[in-house]
């Protein structure tokens, strides 16, 4: 599992290794609908796939992920019961965003079934 980083901005872009893919991703704040979204960019800067909502506990690129070449799954984890994630969420440890690899997502898959 990798978390990604998230800076204390409303509006920037991270660059990751995503299944040895170099990937930008660009997140941006709604301050009116009081949630976060996710751009996916190629290492050119190419937007590949935009505006996916960041939303609690949830596999955000499973409908992305053929397209993307990317065969794990993205997912903002939030230790309360929440169903936006603030501003300051990432900052202030209510929220992480983590790429689980897909061996890893079969092993959690086998102890739960």
């Amino acid at each position: 599992m990798m978390q990604i980083s998230m800076a204390n901005a409303n509006d920037f872009v991270q660059t990751v290794t995503i299944d040895d893919t170099v990937y930008k991703l660009h997140f941006a704040y709604n301050d009116v609908l009081k949630s976060w979204s996710m751009d996916i960019r190629d290492s050119q800067n190419i937007d590949l796939v935009r505006s996916i909502r960041i939303i609690p506990n949830f596999p955000l690129l499973s409908q992305y992920k053929r397209h993307l070449g990317i065969t794990g799954e993205m997912i903002a984890t939030v230790t309360t019961d929440i169903q936006n994630i603030g501003r300051d969420d990432f900052i202030n440890g209510k929220a992480n965003l983590v790429y689980v690899t897909k061996s890893e997502v079969n092993e959690i898959l086998e102890t739960t079934v």
